[in-house]
């Protein structure tokens, strides 16, 4: 005796008998809900792409406006630092760092918006205050307290501003 038992053979070429027992209308739902699966995969990655997309330029709008403070503050040391002899390495030492920040926001596309003396706008500009200002057109800024940037176009902080009054 012998333990051989006979080798199963197929007529369909090496398919399953399960596959080629469907119906054509049954191939035809698999076939639809594989293409419904494959459009709802991509339309995954695509949301997730952005979505991260998002979140980084989030990222980067709140790491700049951190920054923001700190070149306030060396604008304001050098405007109110004196041209004495005894400062000149302070003063030296301020404008290099201006000098750096500037250079890292230029790298950023971050941009100081130019506002005094042009007339105000509430999309660029918040107003802090209206002062008499003879010889200057009503509504127009004749004083910038905290400088506005623009990220990439786009307003990253508004210019606090002193406007003429009519």
């Amino acid at each position: 005796m012998t333990d051989e038992q006979p080798i199963k053979t197929s007529t369909s070429g090496g398919r399953d008998t399960e596959t080629d027992n469907q119906s054509p209308d049954e191939g035809a739902v698999w076939k639809e809900r594989y293409l419904r699966l494959l459009a709802d995969l991509e339309n995954t990655k695509k949301r997730l792409a952005r979505t991260s997309a998002q979140e980084v330029e989030a990222q980067r709008e709140a790491l700049l406006l951190d920054i923001l403070p700190v070149a306030d503050g060396l604008d304001l040391a050098l405007r109110h630092i004196s041209q004495d002899e005894d400062n000149r390495n302070i003063l030296q030492g301020i404008e290099m760092n201006r000098s750096l920040l500037g250079k890292f926001f230029s790298k950023y596309e971050v941009k100081e918006l130019e506002a005094l003396g042009q007339p105000f706008d509430p999309g660029l500009h918040e107003s802090i205050g209206v002062v008499r200002y003879p010889g200057t057109a009503p509504n127009t800024i004749v004083r910038v307290e905290q400088k506005g940037y623009l990220l990439s176009g786009k307003l990253l902080r508004p210019a606090q501003v002193l406007i003429a009054s009519s």
